[in-house]
């Protein structure tokens, strides 16, 4: 058997030869370092952003009547919110939405919200009117929405 130390004897060619292959052994070999057990080693952490929070909640009416109620049945706590309101803020807004569940076709739309307007609607109006609001203080609007099931009223204040 050859040991290593005649094998280099041989000559200088001998010796350079077994030095690259020694050199060429050792360069297939990966080193151990802290990347061998955490890949993400050496990395800037990446900080966590949550995500932003939802909206405001939606504010809810200051009342809301179901459409065909009697008047003599909302009259008085309409006329109560009216007053408390006022009390507050005497230059409050406010607005009145007429809603009705969306139909087959924008006409049968149209027609629910021209009937609730008519009705129901400047009932309301003419009560918060009544109970010492300004004209100039009541805003009324009126759309279809797919909230609602059955056609109501809403009275928000701004």
């Amino acid at each position: 058997m050859l040991s290593v130390s005649r094998f280099t004897e041989k000559g200088p060619l001998f010796r350079v030869a077994f030095v690259a292959s020694i050199a060429l052994c050792l360069s297939g070999c990966k080193l151990v370092d802290q990347k061998t057990f955490n890949a993400r080693a050496g990395k800037p952490p990446v900080p966590y952003i949550p995500p932003a929070p939802p909206g405001p909640p939606p504010v809810p009416p200051l009342i809301e009547l179901v459409a065909g109620t009697s008047p003599k049945e909302w009259s008085g706590p309409v006329a109560q919110i009216v007053h408390k309101a006022l009390l507050s803020k005497p230059d409050i807004l406010f607005v009145v939405q007429c809603l009705v569940p969306p139909g087959k076709d924008s006409e049968t739309d149209q027609q629910a919200l021209v009937q609730l307007v008519q009705g129901d609607g400047q009932a309301v109006t003419q009560a918060i009117i009544k109970d010492g609001a300004s004209p100039a203080q009541v805003e009324m609007a009126a759309m279809p929405d797919s909230t609602v099931t059955n056609s109501v009223i809403r009275v928000y204040v701004k």
